[in-house]
């Protein structure tokens, strides 16, 4: 009997399957360690020279997981990703590492956590070098904050 059919997965079991899939996806498909660092409840956010990606969870959980990091972090995790030099990736190439980056670590949570009955939406991603978003949810928002490389990788989630 899988975790979401039978019984209930609580949130913290959630959250704990999300930072598994994050140290996994950053180590396997980008060959970057991620060390998490801490934990913090959050309000609201802002995306600002920064590039994000988020999925949502529809289903037996339903809510949001999304992942934000300064252009600079961003642009080496992705060109490790597809396999080029930092400086030659395009905005697209940029739009489209992150947000399948932002889909693997949903996908992630997603089988760790058990969550058969969930599906994981097709990613969305911006860059915020002209753009400002705002993270806007009713739900409660955790940000996961990771150390990769010489800089930081956030991760939200809202369920």
């Amino acid at each position: 009997m899988d975790a979401d059919q039978g019984g209930t997965v609580h949130v913290e079991e959630i959250f704990n399957a999300l930072q598994v899939a994050v140290v996994d996806v950053l180590a396997r498909m980008a060959m970057t360690e991620a060390v998490f660092v801490h934990r913090e409840k959050l309000l609201r956010f802002r995306l600002d020279q920064e590039a994000g990606g988020m999925v949502r969870l529809t289903g037996s959980q339903e809510g949001m997981i999304g992942i934000t990091s300064p252009l600079g972090v961003v642009r080496e995790i992705v060109s490790r990703i597809v396999g080029l030099p930092a400086d030659q990736l395009t905005g697209e190439d940029l739009m489209d590492g992150i947000a399948e980056l932002a889909n693997m670590i949903g996908g992630g949570t997603k089988s760790n956590a058990g969550l058969t009955n969930v599906k994981v939406s097709t990613p969305m991603a911006m860059v915020g070098k002209e753009l400002l978003a705002e993270w806007k949810t009713d739900r409660h928002t955790e940000r996961f904050v990771f150390q990769v490389d010489d800089g930081v990788l956030y991760v939200l989630a809202a369920l």
